[in-house]
């Protein structure tokens, strides 16, 4: 799904890309989660969303608040009786030359949902960057949390450029989150350690390749989730 349209002039290599990751808790914590979202996410050049949701209320803020962005959501499963729908979102104030998705192979214990991984691909002046946002698999065996991510570096590994691989990873124990490391560092990309980070679960992660970190932080104020907001200033 696509929201709004950002302007169709050419991509300037720029020397900073700013970064915003942010598991939003589906905007259930109303206008908390509203003022957080216009005082972090602001003025950055990429928004990397999990548990977005296409309601009344998220959408409309997308359009009002951050118009000259372009959103494309890759949609999970209907999260209530008026099909509202949540995923994995993308929001940038450039326009992608390509967008796709995969959907996990397995779902998740009780609820029966799949996890989406969204990839949008951008051309800056002949050099092409892959961002991708990612919601991993939560309740299912290591095996089945083991093959999501191989499904996700899959794709990556057809990609030659610079890589940003950010999301929710699910990582609440140490072997989910050695395996994933694993997983990734066989495609030579970093795993960025946060600035101040402190969380007592790390649940959400950064990888980069052939990019430059000039800063990777951790909004410990922000309120309006039940994850921390993270911020990446990278440098082509």
């Amino acid at each position: 799904m696509k929201i709004g349209e950002a302007e169709k002039s050419p991509l300037i290599l720029q020397p900073e890309l700013n970064v915003f990751v942010w598991n939003v808790y589906k905007g259930q914590k109303a206008h908390l989660f509203e003022n957080d979202f216009k005082k972090y996410g602001s003025g950055k050049d990429f928004i990397l969303l999990q548990e977005a949701l296409v309601d009344n209320k998220m959408p409309l803020l997308w359009k009002q608040d951050f118009s000259s962005y372009e959103w494309h959501l890759a949609q999970s499963f209907h999260y209530k009786k008026d099909l509202s729908s949540t995923g994995v979102a993308i929001g940038s104030k450039h326009t992608p030359t390509t967008v796709d998705f995969i959907r996990s192979k397995a779902r998740e214990f009780f609820w029966l949902t799949p996890k989406l991984t969204l990839f949008s691909e951008y051309d800056f002046e002949g050099r092409k960057v892959l961002f991708v946002c990612t919601h991993v698999l939560n309740f299912v065996t290591t095996a089945a949390f083991s093959e999501s991510l191989y499904e996700i570096a899959q794709k990556i590994s057809l990609f030659e450029g610079p890589v940003v691989l950010a999301g929710d990873f699910n990582t609440w124990n140490f072997k989910r989150y050695m395996i994933m490391k694993s997983i990734f560092r066989d495609l030579g990309m970093e795993h960025l350690d946060l600035e101040n980070d402190g969380r007592l679960l790390k649940l959400d992660h950064v990888f980069v390749r052939g990019l430059d970190v000039l800063k990777a932080e951790v909004h410990h104020t922000a309120l309006g989730s039940d994850h921390l907001p993270l911020e990446i200033k990278l440098k082509l």
